[in-house]
């Protein structure tokens, strides 16, 4: 064990500032190219803290956060759900954080059903999906796994299958629980049964003594698109276990005040440099924003550190288009943001409707779905039917007799007889998400391809 200072003091040796002086020979170019740099590598440890702190810290009247070690058990999602980008809809979500400074912690899943689907994933505050304990990845018979440090020695506990740490000693789930013929009352009962215990607890050992508390900095919406995100940059540092594969940009950092373990202060820059600082971070956001707009495989961003292998623009598209998405083993994704004739898709202009031919539907192990979201929000869309996606899963679908699939993608009813397979779109901007869950060799080895979305009006 390490106390929290001591951890620090390690962190502002590992990322030490730069040189007295070396602020004189930095020129309005490289700061400006630094703070891009910065901007996109710290992007996914800033917007993860703010997924944590609105789930597990937030002191406010009226927040959702339930603390470190339990559960946040979500409905199906809704419009009103705006914690995460791109929310699927077809496995209620339960989060949970875990600070694993002092010890760690064990997640128990119980035993399901053969026919249900559940994954546990779990990611670091740097965005890396780290594992998934459940049906791909250890089957419906029930597991056990340890949640610890980067830092944590120690044997593994007998009943428990293996060790999951990344990064940061704050780790998150986005456990996933697939609903059959509209059972939440089913899924909520299994949910009922996950449990996450301190190490000794699990041990029913004494518990060690407790990390020193944190002054969590309060989380201010947008703040990203400003230059308050460069505060939040130099709160985190210190909560992060320096890779050595991010020593590079770490050290690049410092040359703009950027330090583990010391505040940002840009007053100590001149008036240039900040100028610079504040072009770069705009270059950054416009990279990021044309990428998210642009995305054709989101499956491509989820990743863990050493298949990223230092991609760190690829992490960050990641986390702007869908926060928690999993990886290309449990789920691949297809993201559809144009019509067949290339034209950005929009429920105000056209009507559409997506076609699957009986041979051409998505192959896979569990099932798949479509999800509609409005632009450039990239939340769900309300509709007088409450339907926000539709897929395999979905009750009452109308197949013709060679067995194809015509999805009908219009803001208003396309009449009664066809309302069993409409999607609702906003009048406006949209783009939809294909999921597919325990994806087949032909969607693995991109064989497989989604139909295009065609105009009908």
């Amino acid at each position: 064990m390490r106390s929290f200072t001591l951890m620090c003091a390690v962190l502002i040796a590992a990322c030490a500032p730069a040189q007295d002086g070396a602020q004189d020979s930095l020129t309005q170019e490289e700061a400006r190219a630094i703070a891009k740099e910065a901007y996109i590598f710290s992007y996914p440890l800033v917007m993860y803290y703010r997924t944590m702190y609105l789930q597990a810290i937030d002191p406010e009247p009226g927040s959702t956060a339930v603390g470190f070690g339990d559960w946040l058990h979500l409905g199906m999602s809704t419009p009103e759900d705006t914690d995460i980008v791109t929310p699927n809809n077809d496995t209620p979500y339960s989060y949970a954080w875990v600070d694993v400074r002092a010890e760690p912690w064990v997640l128990t899943l119980p035993p399901i059903e053969a026919s249900r689907f559940y994954t546990s994933q779990w990611n670091d505050l740097w965005g890396f999906v780290l594992d998934n304990p459940g049906t791909v990845f250890g089957g419906n018979d029930g597991i056990s796994v340890l949640l610890a440090s980067p830092t944590w020695e120690g044997d593994l506990p007998e009943g428990v299958d293996r060790v999951i740490r990344g990064d940061t000693d704050f780790l998150g789930t986005l456990t996933r629980t697939q609903v059959l013929d509209n059972d939440l009352a089913a899924v909520d009962a299994i949910r009922s049964q996950y449990q996450l215990q301190p190490l000794s607890a699990f041990l029913g050992t004494d518990a060690p003594a407790p990390a020193p508390a944190i002054q969590w900095k309060r989380w201010q919406e947008d703040v990203e698109r400003t230059d308050g995100f460069w505060g939040y940059v130099s709160f985190l540092l210190p909560l992060t276990i320096p890779n050595p594969e991010d020593q590079p940009v770490l050290g690049r950092m410092s040359k703009i005040g950027l330090v583990s373990g010391e505040p940002w202060n840009p007053d100590s820059l001149d008036p240039e440099i900040r100028e610079a600082i504040a072009a770069g971070m705009q270059d950054a956001l416009a990279d990021l924003d044309e990428a998210g707009n642009n995305i054709v495989d989101p499956s491509l961003y989820f990743r863990t550190r050493e298949d990223l292998a230092g991609d760190y623009f690829s992490r960050a598209v990641g986390v702007l288009a869908g926060i928690f998405g999993n990886w290309k083993s449990v789920s691949v994704y297809y993201a559809i943001l144009t019509d067949a004739e290339g034209n950005p898709l929009d429920g105000g202009q056209h009507d559409y409707q997506l076609t699957l031919p009986g041979d051409q539907v998505p192959p896979v192990k569990y099932f798949w779905s479509f999800t509609l979201y409005n632009l450039p929000q990239r939340f769900l869309v309300d509709n007088p039917i409450d339907r926000y996606s539709i897929g395999s899963a979905t009750p009452g679908l109308k197949t013709t007799e060679d067995g194809s699939l015509t999805i009908y993608l219009t803001n208003e009813s396309p009449g009664p007889d066809k309302e069993s397979n409409w999607l609702p779109t906003p009048d406006g901007p949209w783009w939809l998400v294909l999921r597919t869950y325990g994806p087949g060799e032909p969607i693995l080895d991109k064989t497989w391809k989604v139909p295009p979305i065609r105009r009908t009006r």
